[in-house]
Protein backbone atom coordinates (compact mmCIF):
# COMPACT_ATOMS: atom_id res chain seq x y z
CA UNK A 1 0.00 0.00 0.00
CA UNK A 2 1.02 3.46 -0.86
CA UNK A 3 2.56 5.63 2.09
CA UNK A 4 -0.41 8.13 2.69
CA UNK A 5 0.69 12.17 2.91
CA UNK A 6 -1.99 12.46 5.07
CA UNK A 7 -1.50 10.10 7.66
CA UNK A 8 2.54 11.37 7.96
CA UNK A 9 1.35 14.87 8.11
CA UNK A 10 -1.46 13.66 10.62
CA UNK A 11 0.96 11.84 13.15
CA UNK A 12 4.15 14.18 12.84
CA UNK A 13 1.77 17.42 13.78
CA UNK A 14 -0.11 15.59 16.62
CA UNK A 15 3.03 15.93 18.46
CA UNK A 16 3.27 19.73 19.79
CA UNK A 17 6.13 20.24 17.94
CA UNK A 18 10.03 18.22 17.33
CA UNK A 19 12.14 20.46 18.81
CA UNK A 20 16.10 19.69 18.89
CA UNK A 21 16.99 17.42 21.68
CA UNK A 22 13.80 17.76 23.19
CA UNK A 23 11.35 15.07 24.41
CA UNK A 24 9.23 15.80 21.75
CA UNK A 25 11.97 15.25 19.02
CA UNK A 26 12.12 11.84 20.44
CA UNK A 27 8.36 11.13 20.11
CA UNK A 28 8.95 11.78 16.83
CA UNK A 29 12.09 9.83 16.16
CA UNK A 30 10.36 6.38 17.24
CA UNK A 31 7.49 7.57 14.56
CA UNK A 32 9.66 8.24 12.05
CA UNK A 33 11.96 5.17 12.60
CA UNK A 34 8.42 3.45 12.46
CA UNK A 35 7.64 4.46 9.24
CA UNK A 36 11.03 3.72 7.27
CA UNK A 37 11.22 0.23 9.30
CA UNK A 38 7.31 -0.36 7.86
CA UNK A 39 8.46 -0.07 4.21
CA UNK A 40 11.73 -2.26 4.58
CA UNK A 41 14.39 -0.12 5.28
CA UNK A 42 17.05 -0.81 7.58
CA UNK A 43 17.20 1.81 10.44
CA UNK A 44 19.83 3.57 12.31
CA UNK A 45 20.10 6.88 14.54
CA UNK A 46 23.30 9.02 13.84
CA UNK A 47 23.68 10.59 16.83
CA UNK A 48 25.65 14.20 16.90
CA UNK A 49 26.16 17.08 19.40
CA UNK A 50 24.07 20.63 19.03
CA UNK A 51 22.57 23.73 21.05
CA UNK A 52 19.36 23.17 21.21
CA UNK A 53 18.30 26.66 19.75
CA UNK A 54 19.87 29.12 17.75
CA UNK A 55 19.10 31.41 20.87
CA UNK A 56 22.20 29.60 22.08
CA UNK A 57 24.30 30.85 19.46
CA UNK A 58 22.95 33.99 19.34
CA UNK A 59 23.71 34.35 23.10
CA UNK A 60 27.42 33.15 22.75
CA UNK A 61 28.12 35.45 19.51
CA UNK A 62 26.80 38.58 20.79
CA UNK A 63 27.98 38.28 24.02
CA UNK A 64 32.09 37.28 22.87
CA UNK A 65 31.59 40.33 20.68
CA UNK A 66 30.41 42.56 23.94
CA UNK A 67 32.68 41.65 26.34
CA UNK A 68 35.54 42.21 23.86
CA UNK A 69 34.35 45.94 22.98
CA UNK A 70 33.92 46.21 26.59
CA UNK A 71 37.43 45.09 27.81
CA UNK A 72 38.91 47.33 24.97
CA UNK A 73 39.81 50.45 27.26
CA UNK A 74 41.54 47.49 29.84
CA UNK A 75 43.68 46.34 27.62
CA UNK A 76 44.33 46.13 23.81
CA UNK A 77 44.32 42.24 23.81
CA UNK A 78 40.60 42.79 23.68
CA UNK A 79 40.88 43.81 20.14
CA UNK A 80 41.47 39.72 19.48
CA UNK A 81 38.64 39.00 20.89
CA UNK A 82 36.21 41.08 19.02
CA UNK A 83 37.50 39.96 15.90
CA UNK A 84 37.04 36.44 16.57
CA UNK A 85 33.55 37.05 17.07
CA UNK A 86 33.27 38.98 14.24
CA UNK A 87 34.87 36.31 12.52
CA UNK A 88 32.88 33.51 13.72
CA UNK A 89 29.69 35.76 13.32
CA UNK A 90 30.53 36.14 9.48
CA UNK A 91 30.99 32.29 8.97
CA UNK A 92 27.89 31.34 10.61
CA UNK A 93 25.21 34.06 8.77
CA UNK A 94 27.32 33.41 5.81
CA UNK A 95 26.11 29.34 6.21
CA UNK A 96 29.58 28.29 6.58
CA UNK A 97 30.60 25.97 9.68
CA UNK A 98 31.55 28.19 12.55
CA UNK A 99 33.25 27.06 15.27
CA UNK A 100 30.09 28.39 17.17
CA UNK A 101 28.34 25.84 16.77
CA UNK A 102 30.14 23.83 19.39
CA UNK A 103 29.83 26.14 22.25
CA UNK A 104 28.12 25.29 25.20
CA UNK A 105 25.30 24.15 25.95
CA UNK A 106 25.46 20.92 23.79
CA UNK A 107 22.87 18.06 23.89
CA UNK A 108 22.53 15.07 21.73
CA UNK A 109 20.21 14.90 18.78
CA UNK A 110 19.87 12.55 16.40
CA UNK A 111 20.12 12.19 12.32
CA UNK A 112 17.28 9.27 11.28
CA UNK A 113 18.67 7.09 8.08
CA UNK A 114 16.84 4.72 6.30
CA UNK A 115 18.59 2.36 3.79
CA UNK A 116 17.03 0.13 0.72
CA UNK A 117 20.46 -0.89 -0.47
CA UNK A 118 21.00 -1.89 -4.23
CA UNK A 119 21.37 -5.39 -4.80
CA UNK A 120 23.78 -5.23 -8.27
CA UNK A 121 27.36 -4.62 -9.00
CA UNK A 122 29.44 -2.62 -6.67
CA UNK A 123 30.99 -0.68 -9.46
CA UNK A 124 27.29 -0.45 -11.09
CA UNK A 125 25.22 0.97 -7.98
CA UNK A 126 23.97 4.86 -8.14
CA UNK A 127 23.04 6.19 -4.88
CA UNK A 128 19.86 8.31 -4.66
CA UNK A 129 19.77 10.34 -0.89
CA UNK A 130 16.61 12.23 -0.06
CA UNK A 131 16.54 13.78 2.64
CA UNK A 132 14.79 16.41 4.89
CA UNK A 133 15.00 17.87 8.29
CA UNK A 134 12.30 16.97 10.95
CA UNK A 135 12.58 19.74 13.47
CA UNK A 136 10.59 22.86 14.07
CA UNK A 137 12.08 26.06 14.79
CA UNK A 138 11.44 28.37 17.76
CA UNK A 139 8.56 30.97 16.88
CA UNK A 140 10.37 34.27 15.54
CA UNK A 141 8.69 37.33 14.50
CA UNK A 142 11.81 37.97 12.00
CA UNK A 143 9.86 35.44 10.01
CA UNK A 144 6.69 37.48 9.92
CA UNK A 145 5.50 38.62 5.85
CA UNK A 146 7.21 41.60 6.20
CA UNK A 147 10.35 40.70 7.83
CA UNK A 148 10.97 38.12 5.95
CA UNK A 149 10.65 40.23 2.76
CA UNK A 150 13.27 42.37 4.49
CA UNK A 151 15.28 39.71 5.87
CA UNK A 152 18.81 39.37 3.55
CA UNK A 153 18.97 43.04 3.58
CA UNK A 154 18.80 43.26 7.85
CA UNK A 155 20.76 39.88 7.95
CA UNK A 156 23.35 42.33 5.61
CA UNK A 157 23.30 45.19 7.32
CA UNK A 158 23.72 43.32 10.55
CA UNK A 159 27.19 42.01 9.69
CA UNK A 160 27.91 45.02 8.52
CA UNK A 161 27.57 46.61 11.66
CA UNK A 162 29.59 43.91 13.18
CA UNK A 163 32.50 44.32 10.83
CA UNK A 164 32.16 47.99 11.73
CA UNK A 165 32.64 47.13 15.40
CA UNK A 166 35.64 45.50 14.45
CA UNK A 167 37.12 48.33 12.79
CA UNK A 168 36.22 50.86 15.55
CA UNK A 169 37.91 48.22 17.59
CA UNK A 170 40.79 49.00 15.78
CA UNK A 171 40.98 52.46 15.56
CA UNK A 172 39.95 52.82 19.04
CA UNK A 173 43.14 51.20 20.22
CA UNK A 174 45.50 53.09 17.88
CA UNK A 175 43.78 56.26 19.08
CA UNK A 176 41.95 57.21 16.22
CA UNK A 177 38.77 59.45 15.71
CA UNK A 178 38.69 60.12 19.87
CA UNK A 179 36.54 60.58 21.27
CA UNK A 180 33.81 59.68 18.94
CA UNK A 181 34.70 56.57 18.22
CA UNK A 182 33.84 55.67 22.05
CA UNK A 183 30.35 56.53 21.35
CA UNK A 184 30.88 54.64 18.56
CA UNK A 185 31.71 51.28 20.36
CA UNK A 186 28.96 52.31 23.06
CA UNK A 187 26.61 52.53 20.44
CA UNK A 188 26.87 49.31 18.60
CA UNK A 189 26.82 47.33 21.89
CA UNK A 190 23.53 48.79 22.43
CA UNK A 191 22.36 47.81 18.99
CA UNK A 192 23.57 44.10 19.76
CA UNK A 193 22.12 44.04 22.97
CA UNK A 194 19.01 44.89 21.52
CA UNK A 195 19.74 42.67 18.81
CA UNK A 196 19.76 39.67 20.47
CA UNK A 197 16.52 40.48 22.03
CA UNK A 198 13.98 40.69 19.39
CA UNK A 199 15.42 38.22 17.83
CA UNK A 200 15.07 35.37 20.50
CA UNK A 201 12.03 37.24 22.06
CA UNK A 202 9.68 35.03 20.20
CA UNK A 203 11.45 32.02 21.32
CA UNK A 204 10.94 32.50 25.21
CA UNK A 205 7.60 34.19 24.79
CA UNK A 206 5.92 31.59 22.74
CA UNK A 207 8.21 28.28 22.47
CA UNK A 208 8.48 26.48 19.10
CA UNK A 209 6.16 26.11 16.02
CA UNK A 210 4.38 23.24 15.39
CA UNK A 211 5.91 22.92 12.22
CA UNK A 212 3.35 21.51 10.14
CA UNK A 213 4.76 22.94 6.78
CA UNK A 214 8.36 23.82 7.79
CA UNK A 215 9.28 20.84 7.69
CA UNK A 216 6.74 17.80 8.23
CA UNK A 217 5.70 18.60 4.46
CA UNK A 218 9.38 17.69 3.39
CA UNK A 219 9.44 14.78 5.80
CA UNK A 220 6.05 13.23 4.25
CA UNK A 221 7.15 14.33 1.15
CA UNK A 222 10.61 12.40 1.40
CA UNK A 223 9.09 8.79 2.33
CA UNK A 224 6.46 9.18 -0.35
CA UNK A 225 9.27 9.69 -2.78
CA UNK A 226 10.91 6.66 -1.11
CA UNK A 227 8.46 4.38 -1.48
CA UNK A 228 7.51 4.86 -5.67
CA UNK A 229 11.59 4.44 -5.95
CA UNK A 230 11.68 1.29 -3.99
CA UNK A 231 8.93 -0.49 -6.00
CA UNK A 232 11.00 -0.10 -9.07
CA UNK A 233 13.05 -2.49 -8.04
CA UNK A 234 16.47 -1.24 -9.88
CA UNK A 235 18.74 -3.70 -9.07
CA UNK A 236 21.55 -0.82 -8.95
CA UNK A 237 19.53 1.55 -7.25
CA UNK A 238 20.84 2.73 -3.95
CA UNK A 239 18.05 4.56 -2.09
CA UNK A 240 19.01 6.38 1.57
CA UNK A 241 16.50 8.37 3.17
CA UNK A 242 18.32 10.90 5.41
CA UNK A 243 16.02 12.90 8.25
CA UNK A 244 18.20 15.60 9.71
CA UNK A 245 17.64 17.38 13.29
CA UNK A 246 18.80 20.79 14.45
CA UNK A 247 18.39 22.25 11.04
CA UNK A 248 16.56 24.93 12.63
CA UNK A 249 19.79 25.66 14.48
CA UNK A 250 22.02 26.32 11.71
CA UNK A 251 21.71 23.48 9.12
CA UNK A 252 24.09 21.65 12.11
CA UNK A 253 22.52 18.02 11.68
CA UNK A 254 22.81 17.91 7.66
CA UNK A 255 26.41 19.27 8.22
CA UNK A 256 27.15 16.70 10.50
CA UNK A 257 26.03 13.38 8.10
CA UNK A 258 27.47 15.10 5.02
CA UNK A 259 31.12 15.27 6.94
CA UNK A 260 30.91 11.90 8.46
CA UNK A 261 30.23 10.18 4.72
CA UNK A 262 31.39 12.14 1.80
CA UNK A 263 34.87 10.27 1.83
CA UNK A 264 33.47 7.37 1.04
CA UNK A 265 31.00 8.51 -1.73
CA UNK A 266 31.30 8.10 -5.58
CA UNK A 267 30.08 11.56 -6.50
CA UNK A 268 29.93 10.82 -10.20
CA UNK A 269 27.60 7.90 -9.43
CA UNK A 270 25.26 10.14 -6.83
CA UNK A 271 23.08 12.51 -6.07
CA UNK A 272 20.84 14.15 -3.78
CA UNK A 273 17.12 16.07 -3.13
CA UNK A 274 16.27 17.98 -0.09
CA UNK A 275 12.54 18.86 0.35
CA UNK A 276 11.86 21.87 3.02
CA UNK A 277 8.63 23.54 3.27
CA UNK A 278 6.23 22.61 0.49
CA UNK A 279 2.74 23.04 2.06
CA UNK A 280 1.69 26.34 0.90
CA UNK A 281 2.72 28.47 -2.70
CA UNK A 282 3.84 26.70 -6.01
CA UNK A 283 6.45 24.11 -5.86
CA UNK A 284 10.12 25.99 -6.56
CA UNK A 285 12.98 24.25 -8.07
CA UNK A 286 16.10 26.19 -6.39
CA UNK A 287 18.43 27.85 -8.03
CA UNK A 288 20.06 30.17 -5.30
CA UNK A 289 20.37 31.04 -2.08
CA UNK A 290 22.91 33.39 0.41
CA UNK A 291 23.98 35.75 2.41
CA UNK A 292 26.38 38.23 1.26
CA UNK A 293 27.74 35.26 -0.54
CA UNK A 294 25.44 33.91 -3.49
CA UNK A 295 25.26 30.21 -3.52
CA UNK A 296 24.30 28.71 -6.97
CA UNK A 297 23.00 25.28 -7.68
CA UNK A 298 24.36 24.36 -10.80
CA UNK A 299 24.26 20.28 -11.72
CA UNK A 300 22.95 17.90 -13.26
CA UNK A 301 19.45 17.19 -11.00
CA UNK A 302 18.75 20.74 -11.10
CA UNK A 303 19.31 21.00 -15.12
CA UNK A 304 17.30 17.82 -15.48
CA UNK A 305 14.43 19.91 -13.12
CA UNK A 306 14.95 22.52 -15.17
CA UNK A 307 14.03 20.84 -17.95
CA UNK A 308 11.44 18.96 -16.73
CA UNK A 309 9.35 22.43 -15.25
CA UNK A 310 8.73 23.24 -19.87
CA UNK A 311 7.05 19.87 -19.94
CA UNK A 312 3.37 19.76 -19.80
CA UNK A 313 3.36 17.77 -16.85
CA UNK A 314 5.00 20.40 -14.53
CA UNK A 315 4.91 23.58 -16.61
CA UNK A 316 1.94 24.86 -14.20
CA UNK A 317 3.00 23.03 -11.17
CA UNK A 318 6.47 24.49 -10.55
CA UNK A 319 8.75 27.14 -11.20
CA UNK A 320 12.62 28.12 -10.92
CA UNK A 321 12.79 30.88 -8.00
CA UNK A 322 15.55 32.13 -5.19
CA UNK A 323 16.14 32.02 -1.60
CA UNK A 324 17.92 33.85 0.51
CA UNK A 325 16.12 33.74 3.95
CA UNK A 326 18.13 31.58 5.85
CA UNK A 327 19.19 28.57 3.70
CA UNK A 328 18.79 24.65 3.57
CA UNK A 329 20.47 21.26 4.57
CA UNK A 330 21.57 20.64 0.87
CA UNK A 331 24.30 23.64 1.32
CA UNK A 332 26.45 21.30 2.39
CA UNK A 333 25.71 19.52 -0.41
CA UNK A 334 26.94 22.20 -2.85
CA UNK A 335 29.71 23.33 -0.78
CA UNK A 336 31.07 19.75 -1.07
CA UNK A 337 30.38 19.85 -4.85
CA UNK A 338 28.22 16.64 -4.42
CA UNK A 339 25.40 16.79 -7.33
CA UNK A 340 21.82 18.43 -5.05
CA UNK A 341 18.25 19.26 -5.95
CA UNK A 342 16.64 21.90 -3.59
CA UNK A 343 12.74 22.03 -3.62
CA UNK A 344 10.55 24.09 -1.82
CA UNK A 345 7.68 25.83 -1.97
CA UNK A 346 7.43 29.85 -2.58
CA UNK A 347 3.99 31.82 -2.77
CA UNK A 348 3.87 34.83 -5.42
CA UNK A 349 5.93 36.99 -3.22
CA UNK A 350 8.77 34.99 -3.07
CA UNK A 351 8.16 33.80 0.48
CA UNK A 352 7.51 30.52 2.59
CA UNK A 353 4.19 31.22 4.35
CA UNK A 354 3.75 30.93 8.43
CA UNK A 355 7.32 29.25 8.84
CA UNK A 356 8.64 29.84 12.44
CA UNK A 357 5.29 31.59 13.33
CA UNK A 358 2.22 29.86 15.99
CA UNK A 359 -0.50 29.42 13.09
CA UNK A 360 2.56 26.92 11.05
CA UNK A 361 -0.12 24.43 11.79
CA UNK A 362 -1.91 21.44 9.82
CA UNK A 363 -5.28 23.15 8.61
CA UNK A 364 -3.15 25.62 6.46
CA UNK A 365 -1.52 22.61 4.48
CA UNK A 366 -1.91 22.76 0.78
CA UNK A 367 -0.96 19.18 -1.00
CA UNK A 368 -0.66 20.15 -4.05
CA UNK A 369 2.82 21.46 -4.23
CA UNK A 370 3.51 18.83 -1.87
CA UNK A 371 2.63 16.25 -5.34
CA UNK A 372 4.28 18.13 -7.43
CA UNK A 373 7.56 17.61 -5.53
CA UNK A 374 6.95 13.86 -5.26
CA UNK A 375 5.85 14.05 -8.78
CA UNK A 376 9.04 15.69 -9.69
CA UNK A 377 11.88 13.95 -7.66
CA UNK A 378 10.83 10.81 -9.01
CA UNK A 379 10.99 11.71 -12.16
CA UNK A 380 14.03 13.42 -11.78
CA UNK A 381 15.59 10.45 -10.38
CA UNK A 382 14.85 8.04 -13.19
CA UNK A 383 16.05 10.51 -16.23
CA UNK A 384 19.33 10.87 -13.98
CA UNK A 385 19.83 6.64 -13.83
CA UNK A 386 18.23 6.77 -17.99
CA UNK A 387 21.38 9.54 -18.45
CA UNK A 388 23.96 7.44 -16.00
CA UNK A 389 23.59 4.14 -17.69
CA UNK A 390 23.55 5.63 -21.47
Amino acid sequence: MPISIQTILRELTKIPHRGTATPNETEAVRLLQTYLSTMGASVRKEPFQTPKTYATIIYWLTGGLLIGLALLPVTGVAIGLVWYFVWLTWLYFNWRYSFIVKFPAQHTAYNIIGHWPASGAVESRQKVILMAHYDTAPISWLYGPKQQANFRSSLIISLSLTLLAGVAALAEVAGAGLPYIIYLRYTLMVYFVGQAIIVTAGYWLKGYANGANDNATGVAAVLATADRLRQTNLPNLDIEVVLTSAAEVGMVGAYYYVEAHKRKWNRAQMMAINFDTLGAGKLTVVEKTGTLETIHYQNEPTRLARQLLATDDFRDRAQVGQWHTADFDSIWFVRNKIPVLALCALDTDGQMPRIHQPNDTLDHIDLAPIDAAIDLAEVVVMQWITASNA
